[in-house]
């Protein structure tokens, strides 16, 4: 039960329409208002229920789909743009927006629905000024079930669309279909029936899970709470599963693995703070250094960073690519945490057949030269002294700006998180070798050399700090804070 109430601090959404439309082909793009009455940032949760309603033929279909992640907001306000991205035929679509976060209370903020509209002509468009602001709510307290109980109904909670409801019937009566579609109208409820039936069971068998309950304490102990999660039954006892936590620092988390007939086949626990620290450890590694370098001199430029996992053991592969597209990896592998191997895998666009043919000239010039080394001639031949090759010094400030040219197109693009990750590396790279570190470092290595009096470590600071949130979707990207990330580091690097 939720009662609404007057807050003196509150985090308050707002749009300035209630239906929003766009022609065919076009990219929704809808301004979402956050104003955060608070003085600190506050970090939560943003969810958005999305039902599509869509006509085929004399039906009337509705799909409904909710997604949730986390989102800190700075104090003051800020404008999101949100992108519901673009659709090829004439589609109505409604979307919820709530942001759940903590502070002193478990607080949520509600939006009511607005709409979204793809249409075929110009003409059919009606946007209008019709501002909606947000309400906040104050959940009340609920008794406190058994560990399995508690489980499953969080389960419930997250898994279960609040726009769709989970009675198949009523399910197909919000769908709308005709009375003369009687045979269609059997064939989506039964489905729907059997769906649901199918994902209750695999949900009651993984809640009573004794393994996935000791995982799931553990995280709880660890102050995480659950948000979301995904689960793909293929039985009502076999399938796979992935919950998502988050802490009150907004880090995340999750809980992932298989189970058959019951029994958990795999499972395993990931938190934000753990692959960072593993990150962490792979670039501070020499060998890994050394293999980074050599890419950065052959002109290659990072490009991405994947995480694998199997049972006890987790690759990183760091992707770098050149000018001519030409890709390489640094991967890493950890047992239990621990870096144990550094390995470099660069493409090789040249056929085998090249390379033994290579081998056989290099193999038959040596013995040629060999046999003529001993049938010519000895005499002494006067010592010269020895030229001396200088090798072109590597131009940190020409290769920063670079890579913002690069971040300033991946945002063009749309391409968010390597726009963020763009500007990150040039920010890095000019500071590492302007400080003479000369070296792969992290940020927080960066921070505690940079002399204060020249730089502004504030300033340097806030750059890493949405950059990562971006990087690893914790921050939704907007033009402005691209943009001043963009301009402190560009002063930073033409500082004179």
């Amino acid at each position: 039960m939720s009662i609404p109430i007057a807050f003196a601090q509150e985090v308050v959404m707002s749009v300035d329409q209630s239906a929003y439309y766009f022609l065919v082909g076009e990219n929704a793009i809808v301004p979402l208002t956050v104003d955060n009455k608070y003085e600190h940032q506050i970090n939560g949760m943003l969810q958005h229920s999305i039902v599509q309603h869509i006509t085929q033929g004399n039906t009337q279909i509705s799909q409904s789909n909710t997604r949730s992640s986390t989102f800190p907001v700075d104090s003051g306000e800020q404008v999101i743009p949100l992108d519901f991205g673009t659709s090829e035929s004439p589609l109505r679509l409604s979307v919820d927006l709530s942001y759940r976060y903590n502070d002193g209370g478990d607080l949520i903020a509600t939006l009511e629905p607005f709409t979204i509209e793809f249409v075929s002509d110009e003409s059919q468009k009606n946007n209008q000024q019709n501002q909606m602001q947000s309400t906040t709510q104050q959940s009340s307290q609920q008794n406190n079930p058994s560990p399995s109980q508690s489980i499953q109904q969080r389960l419930d909670e997250m898994m279960q669309s609040p726009i769709m409801p989970s009675d198949p019937q009523q399910r197909l009566q919000n769908n709308q279909i005709p009375q003369d579609s009687s045979s269609l109208k059997q064939q989506i409820y039964e489905q729907l029936e059997d769906e649901n039936q199918l994902r209750q069971e695999f949900e009651n068998a993984l809640a009573t899970n004794e393994q996935f309950q000791e995982f799931h304490q553990e995280l709880l102990e660890r102050g995480y709470n659950v948000t979301g999660g995904n689960l793909d039954p293929a039985t009502n006892s076999t399938g796979d599963f992935q919950i998502n936590y988050q802490n009150e620092q907004g880090e995340w988390a999750n809980l992932q693995g298989s189970m058959t007939n019951s029994t958990i086949d795999e499972i395993q626990s990931q938190t934000q703070q753990e692959t960072e620290q593993m990150l962490e450890q792979l670039r501070s590694d020499p060998t890994f250094q050394q293999y980074d370098e050599q890419l950065r001199l052959d002109g290659f430029t990072e490009q991405n960073v994947d995480f694998l996992h199997d049972s006890d053991q987790t690759t990183i592969e760091i992707t770098y690519q050149n000018e001519d597209e030409q890709t390489a990896k640094i991967i890493g592998e950890f047992e239990d945490d621990t870096l144990v191997d550094v390995s470099l895998e660069q493409q090789n666009d040249n056929p085998d057949w090249i390379y033994w043919l290579y081998v056989a000239i290099v193999a038959i010039a040596t013995i040629v030269y060999i046999l003529y080394r001993r049938l010519k001639p000895k005499r002494k031949i006067p010592s010269t002294p020895l030229s001396v090759i200088k090798q072109k010094p590597f131009d940190h400030v020409a290769e920063a700006e670079k890579l913002i040219k690069e971040g300033r197109q991946h945002f063009e693009e749309k391409n968010y998180k390597d726009a963020y990750g763009k500007i990150n590396q040039s920010l890095r790279l000019f500071l590492s070798y302007e400080l003479n570190l000369n070296k792969e470092v992290t940020n927080e290595e960066i921070l505690k050399h940079v002399p204060s009096e020249i730089y502004s470590v504030s300033d340097i600071e806030k750059c890493f700090r949405v950059a990562s949130l971006v990087e690893f979707a914790k921050y939704a990207p907007n033009q402005d804070d691209f943009q001043t990330i963009v301009s402190i580091t560009e002063k930073i690097i033409h500082k004179k």
